[in-house]
């Protein structure tokens, strides 16, 4: 896998210049140049800067995510998630037309801690319980389709900014759910639960990440946006 290496080395090139373009320049509506450009860039996006007002990617905070759904009730409180530095950005596509992009994330693994409440069923198992959690993934495929919308500063610059995500999000290795006091602390109730999602983790994965994911992914979209804003078209489309 490339990114690590990749970030490393766009740091250390725009530490020595003192600055750095976001994106390399295409000619006018050049959709695969775009895309080029955009995974080329993936790695300043997902960047901290202060100035800016961007906090860090990786780790990611999560104030609260609520997943509200049919037979399962659950938040997660303060989380703090780590792998997004490690993913890999493929199959990039532009259409500046329609102002679309979709784009894949191939992440070898993700570690999130907080706190959690839940109740409800978990497929087939009652659960409920408040506590700390953790989760730890193998490998995910994460696909992004996103609308774009063009953006006005008082300057008269205009600007790229993600409007709005689709997310269709899998599993591909295990994950591994660790939820300490459910039921209060009993053992016996909380063993089973966890032996039910773990051997079955791919189901379970299935139930309950979308609400997970597009909390992370939102998150990531106001940091890209607040990148994006660096980045005027007239500088990304020059000829």
């Amino acid at each position: 896998m490339l990114l690590p290496f990749k970030i490393l080395v766009f740091f250390a090139v725009c530490a020595n210049i003192g600055h750095c373009a976001l994106f390399s320049p295409c000619k006018t509506n050049d959709s695969k140049c775009f895309d080029a450009a955009f995974a080329n860039a993936f790695p300043k996006l997902l960047s901290e800067d202060k100035t800016l007002g961007i906090g860090p990617s990786d780790p990611l905070h999560i104030d609260l995510i609520d997943g509200n759904l049919s037979i399962l009730k659950y938040k997660l409180f303060d989380s703090t998630v780590k792998g997004y530095k490690d993913c890999s950005i493929t199959n990039v596509k532009s259409n500046l037309n329609s102002l679309t992009l979709y784009f894949e994330l191939d992440c070898p693994g993700f570690d999130s801690t907080g706190k959690y409440e839940v109740s409800g069923r978990l497929i087939v198992l009652p659960v409920e319980g408040k506590g700390e959690y953790r989760l730890t993934t193998g490998r995910y495929s994460i696909a992004v389709n996103a609308e774009l919308k063009e953006v006005r500063d008082e300057n008269g610059k205009t600007y790229f900014a993600i409007k709005n995500i689709k997310l269709n999000n899998e599993a591909i290795e295990p994950v591994v759910f660790d939820f300490k006091n459910l039921f209060n602390g009993q053992k016996d109730l909380s063993d089973a639960v966890h032996k039910f999602a773990n051997e079955n983790w791919k189901e379970v994965a299935n139930l309950v990440q979308d609400p997970v994911w597009y909390a992370h992914l939102k998150q990531l979209v106001i940091h890209f946006n607040k990148h994006l804003k660096t980045a005027p078209l007239g500088e990304i489309f020059t000829a």
